[in-house]
């Protein structure tokens, strides 16, 4: 046989009796519910603002308690601290020294820049400073400061010096040259104190620093006045020794005066620098007139100056005329004579200057000539005399530069010396420090925010944590995100009924109706041709609610007119209660060459019709492998509308592969929160390895408050609702009997007649 004919169709069937797997054109369902989250969850790789809103709703009970726990300990800690007050002073670094006195600096003046700045900082902070006032307010013999058991006082001074040094905080006041001098102490009297006293023995530790460098000059100036007043007179005395011992008279005398050779020759020596000055402005006056016609010699000789006026009158007449005239014509003649005229005069006025000019150069250079000879003669008289005074030379030099030096140490000594009287400091103090009111440390408020920050940090980072290692598989986008397939349902977890399936589904306003109503829909939508005819539906483990929506689904197609069969080919714990004299089951028609139409039983509902899974067979698996349940399928294809088979967890054994084969389409059954992404994956591949056509995911107990559809967010809750399932594990009665379907049996029980979500 090649195929079956069902209902017009042709489903090929393979050579060993197996159906072909029947293509389908899959498409996205529309879900209102969760497009957003779901247009949220497609969007490219980057930061995710509602993705971070769910992951932080999801967890906010967790992070709402380590944020209680965090402002509880922040207070407490707060509390017990020991109160801490601060007080303030202020001082001023002036950008410069003041000089009363000027040029009475021992050393540069220093300018307040930022490593100036922070060298006062340093200067504020040391142990030198701590310890002047320890010293000065004897904190060395109180033991809040320094153990007084210590023996030594030098010991007590330099620790208490240390514990004094950890309550200064100075820092300036912006970008300003005021800087704030601060101490910490448990008592707001001593910090005002202390922190007085700081920038009052800061500044004069400055004044003293700035004495002892103006008392320093000042001596070492002294010692070497003294020295040098000794080294002038002996250079005197050998500058007049020598003078007498030669016969040589000053040549500058007491009234300035020179000597009548010297005398003459300096007068002679400044004619000839005149004289020459006098040739060289001569010379270049006649070269300049010679060589140059717009020479200023020539510019501005007034005869010059109106001859060439009355040149420029004709020559523009001239061209004026030409416009009319040619140039032979009588009167261009005769204006063209006039200016050549005009020409020859200035040429000849030219040559006057020029003559002129060479004449007066001549004469300087002649007087230059004379006083060159006159000069030399004066010369050769003086040289011997000079030979004479050159050793005298060198003594007056050693007096002039010993008395120069000596005049310049008594001025500079006597600037010193009176500036070392005069206290001046770079630093004043802007406001001192006044005993503070309040106690600036513990700050509850501070604390509580700081607490409030911490803990929103460490909660949201351990939510983020949790999210990130939690791979299970709870809201409609981990469906898509991670098993890349679509959410045919969602169904919701009703709190406080303990999710009884069939009292939901009789009422079509319950939120489970309106869920199973919806993947209805979406089955519909499934496929290119509908819903498929044969559905399996499955799940990873047990409990995750695959029977309840094998029946819910049943059902929602049976209300609107179809004609529904449900197969219970789960032959190792089947769910549905039906009587044996009614049908064999599935393993009976498995084992026998039996019509399906025999054995069906039908339900409570109107269109519902189920084949139980009858006598529980030792093989299942193999029973299942054979041709005779392609035949079954198809059977149940040809006589219903809809056939939904009901079959084992995949990753407990091969039944769901091998009914998968044989169906047109599977659903596998996720609980929320659950099953983690490997093992839904796993299962997943299972099915397609076996060439099953899973459609999509029936997503179980998702709750839609806390997954945040109501505040925007998720947040998931876990249950375990799993039963015991195959060899070697057993149930108690009372968990046995709750977990039978008895739609199909007209025979009642003490138990409810209904299942569990988590089935």
């Amino acid at each position: 046989m090649n195929s079956i004919d069902r209902d017009d169709r042709y489903v090929p069937v393979s050579a060993d009796g197996q159906r072909a797997q029947l293509p389908s054109e899959r498409y996205e369902v529309y879900d209102p519910q969760f497009s957003l989250q779901n247009k949220t969850s497609d969007g490219e790789g980057g930061f995710q603002f509602w993705e971070l809103i769910r992951v932080i709703t999801r967890r906010k009970w967790m992070i709402l308690g380590i944020l209680i726990l965090g402002v509880a300990f922040g207070i407490f800690q707060t509390i017990r601290q020991t109160p801490m007050y601060r007080a303030t002073a202020s001082i001023e670094i002036q950008r410069q020294d003041v000089e009363i006195i000027q040029n009475s600096q021992v050393a540069p003046n220093s300018i307040a820049d930022l490593p100036y700045l922070e060298t006062q900082y340093e200067l504020l902070r040391s142990k030198s400073l701590a310890k002047r006032v320890v010293e000065l307010l004897n904190l060395s013999s109180d033991p809040r400061y320094v153990n007084q058991n210590i023996a030594s006082r030098s010991d007590r001074v330099e620790r208490a010096a240390i514990n004094l040094s950890k309550g200064i905080v100075v820092q300036p006041r912006g970008r300003s040259r005021v800087i704030l001098v601060s101490y910490r102490s448990q008592n707001p009297v001593e910090a005002a104190r202390i922190a007085n006293s700081l920038v009052e023995n800061f500044i004069e530790t400055k004044l003293e620093s700035k004495y002892e460098r103006t008392e320093y000059a000042r001596n070492f100036l002294q010692d070497r006045l003294a020295q040098n007043k000794i080294a002038l007179e002996e250079a005197e005395r050998s500058l007049v020794e020598y003078a007498r011992q030669y016969g040589i008279l000053d040549i500058v005398g007491a009234g300035g005066e020179t000597s009548l050779d010297e005398n003459a020759l300096l007068a002679l020596n400044n004619e000839l620098a005149t004289a020459e000055s006098e040739r060289i402005v001569a010379e270049q006056r006649f070269y300049s007139v010679r060589d140059s016609v717009n020479n200023n010699e020539l510019l501005e000789s007034p005869d010059l100056q109106r001859l060439r006026e009355r040149r420029s009158d004709l020559a523009a007449e001239y061209q004026q005329n030409l416009e009319k005239f040619k140039p032979s014509y009588p009167d261009m003649v005769q204006l063209k004579a006039r200016i050549d005229s005009i020409d020859s005069d200035i040429s000849t006025e030219r040559q006057k200057i020029v003559q002129a000019m060479e004449a007066e150069y001549k004469t300087a250079q002649a007087r230059e000539v004379s006083l060159i000879n006159r000069v030399e003669e004066l010369k050769g008289d003086l040289q011997d005399s000079r030979d004479q005074r050159i050793q005298y030379t060198i003594l007056q030099r050693e007096v002039d530069t010993a008395r120069s030096q000596y005049e310049a140490l008594l001025e500079r000594f006597k600037d010193v010396s009176i500036a070392s009287g005069v206290g001046t400091s770079q630093v004043s103090i802007v406001d001192r420090a006044a005993v503070p009111a309040a106690p600036y440390s513990p700050n509850l408020n501070r604390s509580i925010v700081l607490a409030v920050i911490l803990s929103l940090s460490l909660g949201i980072g351990i939510a983020f944590a949790l999210n990130y290692i939690d791979d299970t598989i709870k809201t409609p986008e981990d469906v898509k995100t991670k098993l890349k397939l679509p959410a045919i349902g969602v169904i919701p977890k009703v709190k406080g009924k303990e999710d009884l399936i069939l009292e939901e589904l009789e009422d079509p306003r319950s939120s489970i109706s309106e869920a199973f109503f919806s993947a209805r829909t979406a089955l519909e939508f499934a496929t290119g041709t509908g819903a498929p005819k044969s559905l399996l539906l499955t799940s990873t483990q047990p409990g995750e609610g695959k029977t309840s929506t094998t029946v819910s689904l049943a059902t929602s197609f049976a209300k609107i007119g179809r004609k529904v069969l449900i197969i219970d080919a789960d032959m190792r714990k089947p769910s549905f209660v039906a009587d044996a004299e009614h049908s064999i089951g599935l393993s009976g028609l498995l084992t026998r060459d039996a019509l399906l139409s025999d054995h069906i039983i039908s339900s409570k509902v109107d269109g519902l019709f189920l084949l139980p899974s009858g006598v529980i067979p030792p093989n299942p698996a193999e029973l299942l492998s054979g041709p005779r349940l392609q035949e079954i399928i198809h059977q149940a294809e040809d006589l219903f509308d809809m056939v939904i088979v009901d079959s084992p967890p995949v990753m407990s054994f091969t039944d769901a592969p091998i009914l998968g084969a044989v169906c047109q389409g599977a659903l596998v059954v996720v609980r929320s929160g659950k099953i983690r992404r490997p093992i839904a994956e796993r299962t997943i591949a299972r099915l397609r390895e076996a060439k099953t056509d899973v459609i999509g995911v029936v997503l179980m107990q998702f709750d839609a408050k806390k997954a945040g559809y109501s505040g925007g967010y998720y947040y998931y809750s876990y249950g375990d609702g799993a039963y015991a399932y195959g060899a070697g594990k057993s149930v108690t009665t009372q968990d046995s009997a709750r977990r039978k379907i008895r739609l199909f049996s007209d025979a009642t029980g003490s138990d409810s007649d209904t299942d569990e979500l988590g089935l």
